[in-house]
């Protein structure tokens, strides 16, 4: 008999893990990924092939990975990366962020709250108001002002990072420790 990637999956649950990351969602193991993000098992994620965030919804529902819709309310946001050519040189951008916003009778509902932006080669915010930043902001106890503020000192770590061109996993570990280790 042949170990598969659910197999694996629902192995690593009874060792009570603080993270999941599985690689490529091909099949039954996205519904077993799903319920252990429902039964909270935080921070948890996995990658699948789809063009759209419409579209991860539609594979995720359907045959061979056949997820129950209601399912889906685990999931906090679909995060769509493409290989685009941008100034002759192929690139990976992200194109699309969308959250779960809720169910609209048996679909989930899709807030795209981040949109790429050929023009500018940007990813912009769309102006639609995210249910997870209302959600944290509440968890923590902060303003959504309180909270764009820590959202801004994070973007100016990472902006200096590029800037500076660093990319290395140790200077970036460190640059990353020593802001926490400051607040």
């Amino acid at each position: 008999s042949e170990i598969d990637m659910n197999d694996c999956l629902k192995s690593s649950l009874r060792m009570r893990p603080d993270r999941i990351i599985v690689g490529e969602v091909r099949g039954p193991e996205a519904a077993t990924l799903l319920t252990a993000m429902n039964t909270g098992h935080d921070g948890s994620f996995g990658s699948l092939h789809a063009n759209t965030a419409q579209e991860t919804v539609t594979r995720m529902i359907n045959p061979p990975m056949s997820v129950p819709p209601i399912m889906l309310s685990g999931l906090d946001l679909i995060i769509i990366q493409a290989r685009l050519h941008v100034n002759g040189k192929t690139a990976r951008k992200i194109t699309e962020v969308a959250e779960v916003a809720g169910m609209e009778g048996d679909k989930p509902r899709l807030n795209i709250i981040w949109k790429y932006n050929a023009a500018t080669d940007q990813i912009e915010e769309t102006g639609i108001p995210s249910k997870l930043r209302e959600t944290i902001c509440k968890a923590a106890g902060i303003s959504p002002d309180v909270f764009e503020k820590h959202v801004s000192q994070r973007e100016a770590i990472l902006r200096d990072m590029i800037a500076r061109d660093i990319s290395d996993i140790q200077t970036v570990t460190k640059l990353i420790q020593s802001f926490y280790a400051s607040r």
